[in-house]
């Protein structure tokens, strides 16, 4: 520190680390909830799977997938890239069971799926009525 220059103390950010999962990021590109600056500024710093980045791309060509999931996960891949999300790797088996085993070692999960956030303690949900996202009371 420069003596004398400065006055304000070194500040360090901590950003807790939160995993997104498909249903939530679809959702709120859905509902066009703005979920990457809502996290950013609680001080939450979003990652993405890379099996969730895959799982997107394969609703993007499913049969299965309505046109606005299309639509949807079209812009939610856009958002991410520009958004510069962090791309991490959960290893081997699924998806859910994964999340789940993250989300018991204290990592905060976003997601709509009930399995995963009845298995979990920190959990971001959507809070439709405010067009916002946030950490679930209780958590």
């Amino acid at each position: 520190m420069l003596a004398g220059k400065i006055n304000i103390p070194y500040l360090f950010l901590f950003y807790m680390q939160v995993i997104l999962d498909s249903s939530f990021i679809i959702s709120c590109v859905r509902d066009r909830i703005d979920f990457l600056t809502q996290l950013t500024e609680q001080g939450f710093s979003p990652v993405v799977p890379k099996e969730v980045f895959q799982e997107m791309k394969d609703l993007r060509t499913s049969n299965r997938s309505s046109r606005e999931d299309r639509i949807a996960v079209d812009v939610a891949l856009e958002m991410l890239e520009k958004g510069n999300v962090k791309k991490i790797s959960l290893g081997t088996g699924r998806v859910d069971e994964s999340l789940i085993k993250k989300g018991q070692q204290g990592i905060f999960i976003a997601t709509l799926d009930n399995g995963i956030k009845k298995k979990i303690t920190k959990k971001i949900v959507i809070f439709k009525a405010q067009n916002r996202v946030g950490v679930e009371s209780g958590a």
